[in-house]
């Protein structure tokens, strides 16, 4: 039996400094729609080394954090699996998913989603594959680019191939949703404008923030929203820092959210934190995975955790929390916490 981190109280609770009225407000408004665009709702191995993860990944099981998720508030989460280039092991969690959230009515509703389409090569019947065995959302190229288009992590993005452009289309069609999180900026703008349906990013932010290529420029952002589509702001660790402020917490990643409303509007701005229950931090080392340098902050150590942000459970509550102190009202938080995106669902879904 691989140890499993806490999926509630792991770490102390966030010191918002509510008072009870600011409280209130945001326990009704935790009672709206509330979605994270963005998350693996799963408990990480305890403690977490290559081994343990090599293990918890050979188990083939799925260990979502049922009490964390039952407390957090959460109507709807985007739950997505790692990158994977193997379409049939994706085939596989995808049914694991979907075999495992059938024996619990407790919860949110979970939809499977991919960050990656690499996995299909050249053959689009496999996004029709992937949408019956679940996923509802994809993430149309990673990094490295695949053949749909350029990724963010290559030196020149050729943008949309003639092939992406017949993928969206096939997306569209199914109804599910295409997400830009790790598309190279000229792709995300060609592939925004390929579709007749809204497009997200589910987890990203603000590059004029942060100058990270992993942050989205103002012109993608504005593609996005150019569709009716939505940005999730993500808080995964190093991820959504600002420029001149070391810290990587709730501020920092809040901020993100601020600097898209005033860009393209409240109504295409929402949450998708990109965290695990676990140590998301040694979970880099374990799995070996370095995150992308940002330019001239190479030597910037990531943080322990994200205060404030570090679970699925917990961002949620101490994002509105966050947004009922400084001000904000709360038709706009309601829209930021999940009516955005439940109306983009709504319009792209089946």
């Amino acid at each position: 039996m691989i140890p499993l981190a806490a999926d509630v109280d792991r770490l102390p609770p966030y010191p918002l400094d509510l008072d009870d009225r600011q409280r209130e407000r945001v326990d009704r408004l935790l009672s709206g729609t509330v979605v994270s665009l963005h998350d693996h709702p799963v408990r990480l191995p305890d403690p977490l080394t290559p081994e343990s993860w090599a293990e918890y990944g050979e188990s083939g099981t799925e260990h979502l954090g049922h009490a964390g998720l039952e407390r957090s508030g959460l109507d709807v989460v985007l739950a997505s699996s790692l990158a994977e280039p193997d379409q049939e092991r994706l085939l596989r969690w995808a049914r694991r998913m979907r075999d495992g959230l059938a024996a619990t009515a407790d919860g949110p509703v979970i939809l499977p989603a991919l960050e990656d389409l690499g996995s299909i090569g050249t053959d689009l019947d496999g996004i029709t594959a992937l949408y019956e065995a679940g996923i509802r959302s994809a993430g149309l190229v990673y990094n490295a680019g695949n053949p749909l288009g350029g990724g963010l992590g290559q030196p020149v993005d050729g943008g949309l191939t003639p092939l992406g452009r017949r993928a969206v289309t096939e997306m569209n069609r199914l109804g599910m949703l295409v997400d830009l999180s790790h598309v190279g900026d000229r792709t995300s703008v060609e592939a925004a404008a390929a579709g007749e349906a809204p497009v997200v990013i589910s987890h990203a932010g603000a590059r004029a923030l942060w100058p990270s290529p992993r942050m989205k420029p103002d012109d993608v952002l504005r593609a996005v929203a150019d569709t009716s589509g939505v940005v999730g702001v993500e808080a995964a660790p190093g991820s959504t820092r600002v420029k001149g402020n070391p810290e990587h917490d709730l501020d920092a990643v809040m901020a993100h959210v601020e600097y898209i409303a005033e860009l393209v509007g409240v109504d295409h701005v929402g949450l998708g934190p990109d965290t695990f229950f676990g140590d998301h931090t040694a979970l880099y080392a374990a799995a070996g995975w370095a995150p992308q340098p940002v330019p001239g902050h190479e030597g910037l150590a990531l943080p322990g955790y994200v205060s404030g942000m570090e679970n699925p459970a917990e961002a949620p509550r101490n994002a509105a929390g966050w947004l009922v102190r400084h001000g904000w009202t709360d038709a706009d938080i309601a829209k930021i916490l999940g009516g955005n995106a439940r109306r983009v669902l709504d319009a792209v879904l089946r």
